[in-house]
């Protein structure tokens, strides 16, 4: 038998660590946008960015997506994973085109 999807908080000193961990991924979700407007408007191929550090994360969002669907069933946390995946892969997908744009502006210019 599954067990429902959970959709409230926990009660007693989990309620603090529910609380903190909304509220730092709602404040997260804002720090894509300095970051995405960093990367779209650099003109050297995002370079200094780490593509591997960003795809890294956009596999662990994955896997948490897995682990909310399929472990805790938590909707909240489906959620705020979903959109943390939504601002990893924007960052790491536009800094791969802007490197490949870079690499044929070099090459046109070479």
């Amino acid at each position: 038998m599954t067990t429902p999807w959970s959709m409230g908080m926990p009660d007693g000193p989990l309620a603090l660590i529910a609380w903190a961990y909304l509220l730092t991924n709602a404040v997260r979700m804002f720090t894509y946008v300095p970051q995405i407007v960093t990367v779209w408007r650099c003109q050297d191929g995002a370079r200094s960015l780490s593509l591997l550090t960003w795809w890294s994360w956009v596999l662990s969002h994955i896997t948490a997506i897995a682990y909310g669907v399929l472990v805790v069933r938590d909707l909240p946390f489906l959620m705020i994973t979903l959109i943390n995946l939504a601002g990893c892969g924007a960052v790491a997908a536009i800094a791969m085109r802007r490197r490949a744009q870079w690499r044929r502006r070099t090459l046109c210019t070479a």
